[in-house]
């Protein structure tokens, strides 16, 4: 296929936003994208942006008077959710100068799905990360940073409760997960422990073939 037309994988790659600079890791993701993978991105909220939190709120509520004097109703388009935030972020990486007419960048953007939290579907789905975006590794020690989530609730984004309540029920069930998953490990690392001490002869053959 040609080089625009790249072969599109159908399983998407999760990555988990917490502790990532949202610059870099939007610069990742919008490569993938091009390349024709699918990509889900999780946990929106937790994304972090370099610079004191009053000076990216300034920045953002100066951004937020921008619009069409003669008609507001064209454009252009404010979001207030996080998942929203991350998604422009990305449109303007992918579809370059012909902003929203690239035919190559809209195919892109539909590759691309965003959640704020972690919905049931993508719960139980490896989640990745991108070392190089991440706030501890890139951003220098002592730096200033704010929180995605707490910027895009003083700009008027309502779920940060909800969001806050889903996740906690969303860890609650992991926990349980993990401590009945370990309780059966145990009961069966017991059972075969008992079973080898019963056929020492067996345990043995199997040990010297490498079982």
């Amino acid at each position: 296929m040609g080089k625009h037309h790249p072969s599109i994988t159908k399983k998407a790659t999760v990555i988990d936003m917490k502790g990532h600079l949202m610059g870099r890791v939007c610069g990742i993701v919008a490569k993938k994208l091009m390349n024709g993978e699918n990509v889900t991105l999780v946990r929106c909220e937790e994304t972090n942006i370099s610079g004191s939190f009053i000076r990216n709120k300034i920045k953002k509520l100066d951004f937020l008077r921008k619009r069409t004097l003669t008609n507001p109703g064209r454009g252009p388009f404010h979001h207030r959710a996080p998942s929203a935030m991350i998604e422009r972020t990305l449109r303007g990486m992918v579809t370059k100068n012909a902003r929203n007419h690239c035919k190559r960048g809209k195919l892109a953007l539909k590759r691309l799905t965003c959640y704020d939290g972690i919905p049931k579907n993508v719960e139980r789905q490896k989640r990745m990360v991108c070392p190089s975006a991440l706030r501890t590794l890139r951003l220098a020690p002592g730096r200033n940073y704010c929180r995605l989530g707490r910027l895009s609730h003083e700009l008027g984004w309502k779920q940060q409760e909800i969001i806050a309540k889903l996740e906690n029920e969303r860890k609650e069930r992991g926990l349980k997960y993990f401590e009945s998953k370990k309780a059966s490990d145990k009961m069966w690392s017991e059972a075969k422990a008992e079973a080898s001490k019963e056929l020492t002869k067996e345990s043995a053959l199997l040990a010297k073939y490498g079982y």
